[in-house]
C-alpha cells in the first residue's frame, strides 16, 4: 500500500494494537542494533556498487521482493525497513526524512555494508535518500528517484499537511485511487505496522520537506528520475492543472545533478514499483554499468 500525495487522512480516537514476534511472518535478511532500536535489511546477490532501496511512505520490504531478486542479478542489493515498517522496531519521534538518512547510516555500519552505494528511493523514500547522499556524498555512485515527493510539492500542488503528531490517535489512511494489489496478501501484521508508522511520518512531512530544501543536494553522480505515464489526477480542469504541476517537479528533479535522464513509466501511476518493476530494474543495470565504468582507472 503505497500512500500518495492525494490521501485521504481521517483521525480518529483509540489506539493501535502492536503485534510482533508471535505473529509476524518469516525474516528474511536480518536486524542490527543501532543503539535505540534494531532495524531489518535483507541482502541478496554479489558485486559493486551496493544497490540500497527505500521504499514509499506506507510501503516495507516486502512490497519490493521481486525487484529486489531481479536487481541481485545484477550487483548485490539491499533493502530495508525504516523504523516500523516489516521487521524493524519503531524508533523515536519525530519520524523525519534527516532522522531516518541518519537511521540508514548507522544500520549500514553495522551491518558492515560498504559503499559504494546506489540509492535508489520511491516517492516519500526519495526525500531520505537525498538526506543520506548529502551527508555522505563520497559513499554514492548513483541515485534513482522514482515518483520521488518533492520538497516544494506541498505549496505548488496547495497540500495541507496534518498538524505534528501530539497524541496517541490511530491516524488512518484511505488511498484515492485504491490500494496496491500487493496489499491483497501481505500478512495483517505488517499492514498494521504500516498504518501506524505511515502516521508518524505523515506527522513530519513538512519538517521532512524543509530538511530537503536546507539540505538535500546531492553529489554530482549519474541520476535517473522515473515519473508516472498515466495521471493521478484527471476529470477536471484543476485536476489536470494539478498534474502538471507533479510532472513539472518530477523535471525539476532532473537538475540535481548534470549526470542526469528523466523516464516515463507510461503504463504505471504512481505505484510503478508493483505496476511497471522493471523499469525500475532496467535504470538499476544502467546506473551500476555508468558507476563501473566511471570508477574504472
Amino acid at each position: 500500500m503505497s500512500v500518495f500525495l492525494s490521501l485521504l487522512i481521517f483521525i480518529c480516537g483509540g489506539f493501535i494494537t502492536s503485534i510482533w514476534a508471535a505473529d509476524m511472518p518469516p525474516m528474511p535478511g536480518n536486524r542490527y542494533d543501532i543503539g535505540s532500536h534494531r532495524l531489518h535489511i535483507n541482502c541478496m546477490g554479489e558485486g559493486k556498487p551496493t544497490v540500497i532501496i527505500d521504499t514509499g511512505l506506507g510501503d516495507d520490504s516486502s512490497d519490493w521482493q521481486d525487484i529486489l531478486q531481479l536487481s541481485a542479478a545484477i550487483t548485490r542489493t539491499c533493502i530495508y525497513d525504516r523504523s516500523g515498517y516489516g521487521w524493524s522496531d519503531y524508533g523515536p519521534r519525530p519520524r523525519s526524512s534527516k532522522r531516518i538518512a541518519y537511521e540508514l547510516g548507522l544500520l549500514l555500519d553495522q551491518a558492515e555494508i560498504l559503499p559504494p552505494y546506489i540509492l535508489v528511493g520511491h516517492s516519500f523514500g526519495g526525500f531520505n535518500l537525498r538526506l543520506f547522499a548529502a551527508a555522505r556524498p563520497d559513499e554514492i555512485a548513483g541515485l534513482i528517484l522514482v515518483e520521488s515527493s518533492h520538497e516544494l510539492q506541498y505549496e505548488q500542488l496547495n497540500i495541507k499537511l496534518p498538524p505534528p503528531h501530539k497524541s496517541r490517535r490511530n491516524i488512518v489512511i484511505v488511498a484515492k485511487q485504491g490500494k496496491n494489489t500487493s496489499d491483497n496478501t501481505k500478512p495483517q501484521v505488517l499492514r498494521d505496522h504500516a498504518y501506524r508508522t505511515a502516521s508518524e511520518e505523515i506527522s513530519a512531512l513538512y519538517q521532512s520537506s524543509r530538511q530537503v530544501q536546507l539540505y538535500g543536494n546531492i553529489p554530482t553522480v549519474p541520476l535517473i528520475v522515473i515519473s508516472r505515464g498515466k495521471a493521478e489526477w484527471s476529470g477536471s480542469a484543476n485536476a489536470e492543472h494539478r498534474e502538471k504541476i507533479w510532472i513539472k517537479l518530477q523535471q525539476d528533479l532532473t537538475r540535481l545533478s548534470p549526470i542526469s535522464q528523466h523516464i516515463f513509466a507510461n503504463h504505471s501511476g504512481h505505484d510503478i514499483p508493483q505496476q511497471q518493476p522493471q523499469i525500475i530494474v532496467e535504470a538499476i543495470s544502467d546506473i551500476t554499468l555508468l558507476a563501473r565504468t566511471m570508477s574504472s582507472p
